[in-house]
């Protein structure tokens, strides 16, 4: 009986020091353990250990290295493939929203990859799904099987290819998307931790209130909301100078309009607003000028805040607010 009770104590350290072994190598490869592509890397070796800042794109303030170089793959397979940089936009925010732009080896079910792509649904093998070039260009080709994917919204482009529970939440990335595919160039992709990531938001408090009402992107519209979890569009302008610190004297577009001093198309600054949509009471929407040629607005209901570009030839009016309209508020 002692035999056999020290049989089984043995047998008992076997299968705990097993598990306990299986644990730790699971963990390993979870976290992207090794460094090589399938991984959870995309590249081969150890990724450097750096980063490149995002400036005034919601809540995201860097990129590192393994996601710059996955965007860098994003974006070379695209261009040679000779997709639109349209759909090179729509890609790259896809992966962000799928897995933040790492190569991971695990995800809902069976999901994989940059694009969490199922090998269940016929998107290929867990090799070939977790490999970022092949990845990216079942991507593409799925989105070119997309009738008017070109002149359809980020997010509803991306939720045709990916069927997403979540098909808003694409819509977030595309201001970063965009920020990402022009800081890379025109031909071959440069992407490292030396790029300049974003826009130039400057200081002072229509700087802090670009820099709130950016953060926004991706939250619905809602009428009638003044945040912080929806809005509509001039709900964004009320909430990002409170936000701020500034208490705005009018609430609607109608009224921002009329205590808004006209500036010329071209002229606008950032922290601006954008009217349009007029009609006799005035101008049914407005946007804040991000940089002369892209705003952020809360559009309509369905839709989400998001980065708008926009030009003259839109009938867009551009407005800077009279400085008596806004009031500091004072701590406590």
């Amino acid at each position: 009986m002692r035999r056999a009770l020290v049989g089984t104590l043995a047998g008992l350290t076997v299968v705990v020091l097993g598990t306990f072994a299986g644990v730790i190598a699971l963990l390993f490869l979870s976290s992207g353990g090794g460094g090589s592509s399938g991984t959870g890397r995309s590249s081969e070796g150890t990724t450097p250990q750096c980063s490149s800042p995002v400036t005034g794109l919601g809540n995201v303030r860097d990129l590192d290295a393994d996601q710059l170089a996955n965007a860098k793959i994003i974006i070379e397979v695209g261009r040679s493939l000779q997709i639109p940089e349209r759909g090179i936009v729509v890609a790259i925010a896809t992966a962000m929203q799928e897995s933040s732009l790492h190569n991971i080896p695990y995800g809902d079910r069976d999901s994989v990859g940059l694009f969490q792509q199922r090998p269940s649904s016929g998107w290929g093998t867990v090799a070939e799904l977790t490999t970022p070039t092949i990845s990216a260009k079942k991507f593409y080709a799925a989105l070119l099987t997309v009738p008017g994917w070109e002149s359809m919204p980020v997010t509803v482009a991306a939720q045709r290819v990916q069927r997403s529970a979540f098909p808003l939440a694409y819509a977030k990335w595309e201001g970063l998307a965009t920020a990402v595919v022009s800081a890379a160039g025109v031909g071959s992709p440069r992407l490292d931790c030396t790029s300049s990531i974003g826009f130039s938001i400057p200081t002072g408090a229509a700087g802090d209130m670009l820099r709130i009402a950016l953060g926004q992107q991706g939250k619905p519209y809602v009428w009638g909301a003044t945040g912080p979890d929806s809005f509509d569009c001039s709900g964004l302008v009320v909430y990002s100078w409170r936000m701020a610190g500034y208490r705005l004297s009018v609430r609607t577009s109608e009224q921002m309009y009329a205590v808004s001093d006209r500036v010329p198309m071209g002229s606008e600054q950032p922290g601006d607003l954008l009217f349009g949509e007029f009609r006799s009471a005035g101008p049914g929407h407005v946007m804040i000028v991000v940089r002369p040629g892209l705003a952020v607005e809360a559009p309509q209901t369905g839709d989400v805040v998001k980065l708008i570009s926009f030009s003259a030839r839109g009938g867009w009016v551009v407005g800077r607010l009279h400085a008596d309209t806004l009031t500091p508020l004072r701590a406590g």
